[in-house]
């Protein structure tokens, strides 16, 4: 049986511009009255995720900058990881001279060094606005740090910066693209997967009792946790090839594990 039900956020529940659909709002309102409660996992930060729940108007655990911070539905934090000041260095040092736009996130802020176009439309898609701080390399691992590092552009550059970073940093980190214009750096060690992992343990729950949907590459670790991974049909080739399921909407997640029965109902859990 499912005991929790897990989501990304853009590009799987969250749309352009903030967008929800109803019908997800719906399907998550009736699976958190009736049975198993919801995670919400994605590479935003924590008060990010807070303001989606509030939007889809139920309460739920946030996993948010790709595992670096677990908080419980009761906003107790479970897990934090930022990383070490001179790695911080040397990545914003290794990334300086990439043709792309450089982002900073720490617990709560994001940096840049300059402000463009582009830093404007990532922006518009955020909670927050990005802060430019000219002399932010300077400060990275001193007075700001860091808990991801991220590289901002094209698909096609997002695409070979991703295998540049790999090739540079190897096992010190871990990276992956979370979107199509967005490639994450990330403390070794931490992603979805860790971050879920650390909430569970608390809950009492094992991997195969959870089930999850999401989009994008940053999605894989919590697709290999449980046999109920679902990819939206948006989804990368290969990002659908390691789900078990391909959907169109979250809501239609919940409702095909509504209908194997796997849902939990929490009359039932109250009578274990």
């Amino acid at each position: 049986m499912i005991k929790l039900f897990v989501t990304d956020l853009d590009g799987t529940l969250l749309g352009v511009d903030h967008y929800i659909k109803n019908e997800d709002i719906d399907a998550l309102k009736r699976m958190v009255e009736d049975g198993p409660p919801l995670a919400v996992a994605s590479g935003r930060m924590d008060h990010e995720i807070a303001e989606v729940l509030k939007r889809v108007g139920v309460n739920g655990h946030r996993v948010s900058q790709n595992g670096a911070f677990v908080f419980n539905d009761e906003d107790t934090p479970i897990h934090a990881k930022t990383f070490e000041s001179e790695l911080a260095q040397r990545i914003i040092q290794t990334i300086d001279q990439e043709p792309m736009i450089k982002t900073v996130s720490t617990a709560d802020e994001t940096f840049t060094k300059e402000s463009n176009a582009f830093v404007d439309m990532i922006s518009e898609q955020m909670f927050h606005e990005i802060i430019v701080k000219p002399e932010l390399n300077e400060q990275v691992g001193q007075t700001i740090i860091p808990s991801k590092i991220a590289l901002h552009g094209k698909e096609a550059d997002v695409m070979k910066a991703a295998e540049r970073i790999k090739e540079t940093f190897g096992e010190e980190i871990d990276s992956f693209i979370s979107h199509e214009t967005c490639v994450d750096m990330m403390p070794k060690s931490i992603n979805k997967q860790s971050g879920l992992r650390q909430l569970i343990e608390g809950l009492g729950i094992q991997p195969e009792e959870i089930a999850c949907v999401g989009d994008s590459f940053n999605d894989l670790s919590m697709f290999e946790m449980t046999p109920h991974s679902y990819a939206m049909s948006t989804a990368h080739d290969q990002v659908k090839e390691k789900a078990s399921t391909v959907v169109d909407h979250v809501h239609e997640a919940i409702e095909d594990l509504d209908k194997k029965g796997l849902l939990s109902k929490k009359e039932q859990a109250a009578d274990i």
